[in-house]
């Protein structure tokens, strides 16, 4: 094949400055992480959770993915070399082709210094698309993404910056490109992965952090919609976003407490983190 179209004009394949592998058909495995703070302090935990999913949908594991150490240390000159000294986000790409896989760093910088955290809170709505709790992919990036894009086309040009995503059981899993946590008294709630969720690599830790400040944490498979506007506090966790207060659920308002101590306390540990 020497022309192809592209955009409604026919070019010879070379022009069209596609990468060798696109033309390789490949399926593509996203993962993203924060660096910050001189380092990239959740690296090896996500090199780790793209080793597992290749594993499990039986995908070989490139060899510069297990050579960890190496790559984190050409990953931070990469940061180096774009001037990136604050920090950002980092995108790893594995784009598994029909003959060959490649893997694909590329990243972004931010303004501040510190962990990303919502000062003035989002309003977010119920998605009206649903998870499937047995999906045995659920917990992971690639196979929630054409969800999280459905879900965000539905909310683009509204008062909403995101969804709350329910299962088929219609109880509370996750939200786009999130993980969602509720307060109540004392005690931190938010869905198990036997919902289907989506498991962010900062999920565990906010569950950590949450109990050094003397919450106790309960992780359900049933949490209602309704058991929501019980709650005092709801907000959002991921790397790629950071820690989001939500102000409103639909027209249930919320309060700003807890969401910003544990913002405090994961800033803390991420600098403290090897780098």
């Amino acid at each position: 094949m020497e022309y192809v179209i592209l955009n409604g004009g026919i070019l010879k394949k070379h022009e069209t400055g596609f990468t060798p592998f696109f033309w390789n058909e490949p399926f593509v495995i996203t993962q993203k992480m924060w660096f910050g703070f001189g380092g990239i302090p959740l690296f090896f935990e996500n090199i780790e959770t793209i080793k597992l999913v290749l594993n499990t949908i039986n995908a070989d594991v490139p060899d510069i993915l297990h050579n960890e150490k190496e790559l984190f240390r050409i990953t931070k000159r990469m940061l180096n070399k774009n001037r990136f000294y604050r920090s950002g986000l980092i995108t790893c790409q594995v784009y598994i082709g029909k003959t060959e896989t490649n893997v694909v760093l590329t990243s972004v910088n931010f303004p501040g210094f510190d962990f990303p955290v919502s000062q003035h809170g989002i309003i977010v709505n119920y998605s009206e698309f649903e998870k499937y709790s047995a999906n045995p992919l659920g917990p992971f990036t690639f196979s929630n993404e054409p969800i999280w894009k459905f879900a965000d086309s539905r909310i683009r040009g509204t008062a909403f910056q995101n969804s709350i995503i329910l299962n088929e059981k219609g109880f509370v899993c996750d939200c786009i490109s999130a993980n969602i946590f509720m307060v109540k008294g004392k005690t931190l709630i938010t869905p198990s992965v036997e919902t289907g969720c989506y498991t962010d690599t900062l999920r565990k830790y906010i569950l950590n952090v949450a109990e050094k400040t003397g919450l106790n944490v309960v992780e359900s498979d049933n949490i209602k919609k309704e058991e929501i506007y019980q709650m005092n506090e709801v907000f959002m966790a991921s790397e790629e976003f950071g820690i989001q207060w939500i102000i409103g659920v639909l027209n249930k308002r919320f309060v700003h407490n807890y969401s910003r101590i544990i913002h405090g306390q994961i800033n803390e540990f991420l600098k403290q983190k090897p780098k």
